[in-house]
């Protein structure tokens, strides 16, 4: 199925029918999904208190905010991301809710992995890189248990979803 079909998505077990709704909505479109990570980008950069634990986030989930230098304007670019901890790393998805393209953020990291990662009111210079094959294998459970949806997004597109490592560098 072509990932920019939203009406042909099937609801996945995990989802009651009001969330499957709710997702289906707030995916109906790439403007719809860029337009609500901008607000997202625009209220955490307001108010940063709470958004790594998942307190001031719509979703209640860890959210951070990813910032990238974008691969043709050159200007700075934030998203707001749900991520996982690895130590010191932070992991994050490229999943663009299953639409069959990379998100902007993921194909600027693949121009220029230098970024900044937000939690909160600190901010952090750091280096993205792509998982190995073998941390995609020991970490995508992971992510499933922080995400469902990834999973079955992954299911609706062939495009590989990038999973993301991003190491701090020091404070910004």
């Amino acid at each position: 199925m072509a990932s920019s079909n939203r009406d042909q998505l099937v609801k996945p077990e995990f989802m009651s029918e009001q969330e499957f709704q709710w997702v289906k909505q707030a995916t109906e479109s790439l403007e719809r999904i860029r337009g609500d990570a901008r607000a997202d980008a625009a209220a955490y950069q307001a108010n940063p208190d709470g958004w790594a634990e998942g307190r001031s986030s719509r979703s209640g989930m860890p959210t951070l905010l990813l910032t990238t230098i974008g691969r043709k304007s050159g200007e700075k670019r934030a998203t707001p991301l749900l991520y996982l901890h690895e130590g010191w790393r932070v992991i994050v998805v490229g999943s663009l809710a299953g639409y069959d393209n990379h998100p902007f953020w993921y194909l600027n990291l693949q121009a220029n992995p230098n970024c900044w990662v937000q939690l909160d009111d600190v901010v952090m210079q750091g280096v993205a890189r792509d998982a190995t094959d073998a941390e995609r294998e020991t970490h995508w459970p992971r992510v499933k248990a922080l995400f469902p949806a990834y999973d079955y997004f992954q299911t609706t597109t062939p495009r590989k979803f990038g999973l993301v490592f991003i190491t701090p560098t020091g404070l910004a």
